[in-house]
């Protein structure tokens, strides 16, 4: 015997689907979007995104009620306009007095959790993970560093690019490849560069003062003090670099003067701490 259904109505189908949506989504990264914009002007505002290989899924209002996603691929996408993190402010002062380990705090968990969706405009990706770039090459995690430079590389720009080869360099510096590190420093400008030179030269500083090439080293490291003064996060672990540098060449009067500028300048760096112990350690006059 035959039996009959009734024809499922649309509402239904999109209650379905609706939920069928939602347990897709699973654990997948989900942010939500004040508005997203398309390259033909179209508006979806008060919506959620997520990656779902090389597309963009996003949550569209059917009409006849409910939800459901939709795929676009990315260069569909001209504009996404997120709510700016609240932590990226406090970023960005604890990075102006070389804070480090506040910086690294702050950043952990939002650059983990929103890499999915770096590569989207508008995403405030790029601004957490630069800061967190530095803050973990000026802290010494040279493998930490050279790995989230990969991820920085990943976005198609040319600040992107210069981010992630210098920040590249940490990784031979972690594995003890001086030699890669000098070679793959000259790639980029010691002079007139950008950030990504400002963090070559600090990974070429430490290559070199593992080589006790300290007049070589000394001239690295001055070179961020100098001609990078930005980022500001750089400085004091470049100012200790040059500290080891000067205790390596004797030089002990610019050894006593370059901690005390550490300990003046940034003192609520981490290499503030270090410098004032070594400071407490030198032979009383």
């Amino acid at each position: 015997m035959m039996t009959l259904t009734t024809p499922q109505r649309p509402r239904d189908l999109t209650r379905r689907l609706t939920l069928l949506s939602l347990l897709w989504l699973g654990s997948a990264c989900i942010l939500r979007a004040e508005n997203v914009t398309l390259t033909d002007g179209q508006v979806y505002a008060n919506t959620t995104l997520r990656k779902a290989g090389s597309n963009v899924m996003i949550q569209v209002v059917m009409p006849g009620g409910g939800s459901m996603e939709m795929g676009l691929p990315l260069a569909r996408i001209a504009k996404v306009s997120f709510a700016e993190p609240p932590e990226l402010d406090k970023a960005s002062e604890a990075a102006s007095s070389g804070n480090a380990t506040e910086v690294l705090a702050l950043t952990e968990a939002f650059v983990a959790k929103q890499g999915d969706l770096k590569e989207l405009p508008g995403s405030w990706w790029p601004q957490m993970a630069r800061l967190r770039l530095y803050a973990l090459a000026a802290s010494g995690k040279d493998a930490d560093a050279a790995s989230l430079a990969r991820e920085i590389g990943a976005i198609n720009n040319p600040s992107s690019e210069s981010l992630a080869r210098g920040g590249a360099l940490f990784g031979p510096l972690a594995s003890g490849d001086t030699a890669a590190v000098v070679v793959g420093a000259k790639a980029l400008p010691a002079i007139g560069g950008d950030a990504g030179s400002a963090l070559a030269q600090l990974a070429l500083g430490r290559a070199l003062l593992a080589k006790k090439d300290f007049a070589g080293a000394i001239r690295a490291f001055l070179t961020i003090k100098v001609f990078y003064p930005s980022p500001a996060m750089l400085q004091p672990a470049a100012l200790l670099g040059a500290v080891k540098a000067y205790e390596g060449l004797k030089d002990d009067k610019r050894t006593v003067s370059t901690l005390n500028e550490i300990v003046e300048n940034y003192s609520a760096s981490p290499q503030a701490t270090e410098a004032k112990k070594m400071i407490e350690a030198l032979p009383k006059p």
